[in-house]
């Protein structure tokens, strides 16, 4: 088998282009919400470039659209992909990058004659941003990870999740029989902007990712008495939100200590009055690490310290750290040294699909940089050079990983 030619650069950095027209704002963001008229027609046209470039193209019960290259043998796809739909003002490249160099692979695979063992899938998978509760909509439905009653919970626009996706033509019960858990693919590659600084700031063109960070979240919860805030003395007062304040500095304080990252992303005060003393205060709080330890020190310390302010905490979520499979990473260091870039090896600090893929089977991710480590917003920009190379790694991992699974 010949080393297959390059990426058509011309090509990806045009369906870039195009395809942020679709949904694109007065300032230049991108908005296509999950199940919205501009994302099934995002949907639709990366869909028909799918079957350009030669691929068979199916739409799965949960909406997920999946094309397929075939391979010389009857064995289990490696699977490429990530999402097209987008926060709202969001960029262009977040997500729909990594489809896009998904097709741009496969095009160079055909137009080289290379035929790999095995078949190719790029899937787009739908609604990952957290517009619907939790994101990762679409993985966690090909994991089988999705129960009945997320139907009836409430998605970006107050409609029922039901109800958006029969506006869009997709039956909702087809979100909870589109597992894949029974044959899944033998592995699961996602390419994605970094959607942080560190590539850029250290002039590495690609990211190898080792894992994906646990995200833990908790309310930390003051009680307090409210009264008027013009007749009560300060030595009489029970200020619930004067409790929680000093919990903010706590959290990045155990974030510095740990080496990781925590934040105070939210702050419930009632009645959330000026004239009223506050007689609650709940302080939305996260922790991200790659490792578990690190996450349950984080939440022993938070606990203490919320406890000492007159506090208490609850845990509302809890995503377990995700790693990359081994042999992932030497196929992609293998593609790195094939196509002569520098990479660095680092964590994603964000969730992705890829987290979900891991359910049912290996999974690894590629960065290309993100300038200023800028994301989720109109701004968000990785050059086209970045983006080209990025795709060439890409396709020389979809040969190396050819080799490394039965």
């Amino acid at each position: 088998m010949g080393r297959p030619h390059q990426i058509d650069a011309e090509w990806l950095v045009a369906a870039i282009d195009r395809l942020s027209e679709i949904g694109r704002d007065q300032n230049g963001g991108v908005t296509r919400l999950p199940f919205s008229l501009d994302d099934m027609k995002a949907r639709d046209l990366v869909s028909e470039w799918m079957r350009e470039s030669g691929l068979s193209v199916v739409r799965d019960p949960a909406g997920n659209d999946i094309g397929t290259l075939p391979g010389s043998e009857a064995v289990s796809a490696i699977a490429v992909g990530s999402h097209t739909d987008t926060v709202p003002n969001g960029g262009r490249y977040d997500g729909a990058l990594g489809v896009l160099v998904g097709i741009a692979a496969v095009r160079a695979l055909k137009q080289s004659g290379t035929v790999l063992r095995h078949p190719i899938e790029v899937i787009n998978f739908v609604a990952e941003e957290a517009t619907l509760p939790g994101g990762t909509v679409g993985s966690r439905a090909m994991t089988g990870a999705l129960a009945e009653e997320y139907l009836s919970r409430t998605g970006w626009d107050d409609r029922l999740i039901s109800k958006l996706l029969l506006d869009a033509g997709i039956d909702p019960v087809g979100l909870l029989h589109a597992s894949r858990a029974e044959s899944p693919p033998c592995c699961f590659v996602e390419l994605h902007i970094e959607q942080g600084a560190t590539l850029e700031q250290r002039g590495i063109q690609v990211g190898v990712v080792e894992g994906i960070v646990g995200i833990r979240r908790f309310e930390a919860e003051f009680p307090g008495s409210a009264n008027h805030a013009g007749t009560t003395p300060m030595a009489s007062r029970d200020d619930a939100l004067r409790k929680a304040a000093p919990i903010i500095e706590s959290v990045a304080s155990i974030a510095v200590r740990l080496n990781t990252v925590g934040t105070v992303g939210t702050v419930r005060v009632v009645p959330n009055a000026p004239n009223v003393i506050p007689g609650h205060a709940i302080l939305g709080i996260e922790f991200r690490a790659l490792e578990s330890a690190l996450l349950d020190e984080a939440t022993s310390l938070l606990d203490t310290a919320c406890r000492a302010a007159g506090g208490h905490i609850k845990q509302v979520s809890n995503k377990a750290p995700v790693r990359s499979d081994p042999r992932m990473l030497l196929a992609f260091d293998r593609a790195v040294a094939e196509c002569g870039v520098t990479s660095l090896h680092m964590p994603s600090g964000a969730g992705h699909d890829a987290m979900c893929m891991a359910d049912i089977c290996p999974q690894a991710m590629l960065f290309v940089p993100s300038k200023d480590g800028i994301s989720h917003a109109f701004h968000e920009y990785s050059s086209p050079e970045q983006c080209i190379t990025g795709a060439n790694v890409l396709l020389q991992a979809l040969i190396a990983l050819d080799s490394t699974f039965i």
